[in-house]
């Protein structure tokens, strides 16, 4: 990548970071959690597509702890709903490894953490349609943290294993640049615009972390 495309792409981290540390804020509006996940998406194929991928991650260690701290929070919330479903249908063996918290999975080394959030992440697929019924579990949840997951992969120089929007491993650097400037102008830019005003400071926030800063 040039020094531009540089400059574009930490700046696509950091918003994707900001969304990330506030989860909380926005989660309840699914179309922010859709037009994340796309971004997301765009993010991996980028640092899959970049030339020089030493010199791309130049902020990769702040961004992967963050990423790991992220994952297991989200990690933490699917294991629960996985943990009451399967005691509520008698599935002690399935419950009993569902019980460590958001902690005691960032507290695993990079290779034990994956290991343990992927079983989650997988468990939810296998009873989706039960955890989806009857406990409240989203679509959106499993993209999301599937995305996550992936994009901790690649930053953590393994092979992706859930989920890359089709066709986007193919486009070069500059395709998913511009796609990743439409879609953060003629989209999230405008739906965070629900918090001007709800949320002035969460708002504010996402404002800095959108500023592109040449180096």
């Amino acid at each position: 990548m040039n020094q531009k495309q540089m400059n574009r792409k930490h700046m696509l981290d950091a918003t994707l970071n900001y969304l990330n540390t506030n989860n909380p804020i926005w989660q309840g509006i699914a179309k922010i959690g859709e037009v994340k996940n796309k971004l997301n998406s765009i993010s991996i194929a980028i640092d899959a597509a970049a030339d020089n991928q030493e010199v791309s991650q130049v902020t990769v260690g702040g961004i992967k702890t963050n990423l790991k701290h992220t994952l297991c929070q989200k990690a933490d919330i699917i294991n629960d709903l996985v943990e009451v479903f399967a005691l509520m249908n008698g599935n002690e063996i399935l419950a009993s490894k569902m019980t460590d918290s958001a902690s005691d999975i960032f507290k695993l080394k990079n290779d034990d953490m994956l290991r343990r959030v992927k079983f989650i992440i997988e468990s939810a697929i296998e009873n989706k349609d039960a955890l989806m019924q009857e406990y409240g579990l989203t679509e959106e949840q499993i993209v999301d943290i599937q995305g996550d997951y992936d994009h901790y992969l690649t930053l953590h120089g393994q092979p992706r294993e859930f989920q890359i929007q089709s066709g986007m491993a193919t486009q070069s650097l500059d395709e998913l640049f511009e796609e990743s400037s439409k879609i953060l102008s003629g989209q999230l830019d405008n739906l965070i615009k629900i918090f001007k005003r709800r949320n002035a400071t969460f708002y504010a926030g996402y404002q800095k972390a959108r500023m592109v800063v040449d180096h």
